[in-house]
């Protein structure tokens, strides 16, 4: 832009030089934090085929890549405008943009289209955050929502005033009111960050190495003879599944025989020495939830942290009633009751991060 405006009544007086200069020293600093980085950071055509904002793009890949589910990146891109079509066509800014992606990524990750609805997009549908400029899909909105009415007024006029109630409740943590806006949008971990530093106690998030040319291609083994009581077998590694299961499937071949094997983590490596130079285990922080396997136990679709617990041992529910408020990918969801009965048991508490397919709540 400044080459493009030089020289005409906008030029900006910038020094091209300079602000090289200036590239070329972040460059090498933005790959200190080349684990937060996502691989959509240049043009992408998909911006004006799929309707989705750049900086969209990039959320979607860090969300995707969390789930470990990358390879649906283009599923996720077609299903955005049928989204956005449903929803009567919001802006894609913030925060309407997350809204429409993240729930274009439940309904491809979950196998069916508005399984599993956020509450933002039952809120949204609702009226919560304005009227839609387009048309609302009333199949969508009923699933939504049910028969609970939609707001037809300005939506801000409903909520109370909240700021003397928060200040009240951060009390002297806060020490202004940028702090205690950070405690209104993120209760949980406003919290933690202001606790933390009034304890001086707020440490950075450790970064990964830089790779170097030397281990850039550098890997996991996925091949290897494995002799065992004096037989030997070639093992291949095909694949595996989702990184934070805490009982993950491997899929290899032995002596070129496909299997399936189930392997549960009790103890991990450190990747530094102990101080005696040999390398420490450290203790494993996986789940010990049983694996749902029964009508009445529920999980949920995705990795994700428990934000509220709705129900206590010994409640009568039915099949639909709302049992915990999940967060994933900045969106909360319900998780409901699968059928009716009585919630025999809870193996979560609210911070707890939860994944697919372990029993959360057990239904008798």
């Amino acid at each position: 832009m400044v080459a493009a405006l030089a020289g005409t009544e906008y030029d900006t007086g910038l020094d091209l030089n300079l602000l090289q200069e200036i590239g070329f020293y972040f460059r090498e600093v933005r790959k200190k934090y080349h684990q937060f980085e996502s691989e959509f950071t240049g043009l992408d055509t998909r911006v004006q085929i799929y309707q989705v904002p750049g900086g969209m793009i990039s959320n979607l890949y860090t969300q995707l890549r969390e789930q470990g589910e990358l390879s649906r990146m283009n599923d996720v891109f077609q299903e955005i405008p049928r989204v956005r079509q449903d929803l009567g066509y919001p802006p894609l800014v913030t925060p309407t943009s997350q809204i429409v992606g993240t729930q274009a990524v439940l309904n491809v990750l979950t196998g069916g289209r508005y399984k599993t609805i956020t509450n933002e997009v039952k809120l949204y549908l609702q009226g919560r955050y304005g009227r839609a400029p387009g048309t609302v899909n009333p199949i969508v909105r009923q699933q939504a929502i049910g028969n609970e009415d939609v707001i037809d007024v300005r939506p801000a006029d409903l909520l109370e005033d909240e700021m003397d109630n928060l200040r009240a409740e951060v009390g002297a943590l806060a020490h202004c009111e940028e702090d205690v806006l950070s405690f209104a949008m993120f209760p949980e971990i406003g919290r933690d960050f202001l606790d933390k530093r009034a304890q001086n106690a707020l440490e950075p998030e450790p970064l990964e190495p830089i790779k170097s040319a030397q281990d850039s291609g550098m890997g996991r083994p996925s091949e290897f003879n494995v002799t065992l009581h004096g037989e030997t077998y070639h093992i291949r590694v095909t694949g595996s599944g989702h990184p934070h299961q805490d009982q993950r499937p491997f899929y290899l071949t032995v002596d070129d025989v496909p299997e399936e094997i189930l392997v549960e983590s009790l103890e991990e490596l450190q990747e530094q020495p102990a101080t005696n130079g040999t390398t420490a285990p450290r203790p494993h922080k996986g789940s010990k939830r049983p694996r749902a396997s029964k009508p009445g136990h529920v999980t949920t679709s995705m990795p994700g942290t428990i934000v509220e617990v709705l129900v206590k041992v010994g409640a009568v529910v039915k099949a639909g009633d709302p049992l915990l408020v999940a967060e994933a990918m900045k969106m909360e969801t319900e998780i409901q009751a699968p059928i009716a009965g009585t919630v025999n048991a809870i193996h979560v508490a609210k911070g707890d991060s939860v994944n697919p397919d372990e029993t959360l709540v057990e239904i008798g």
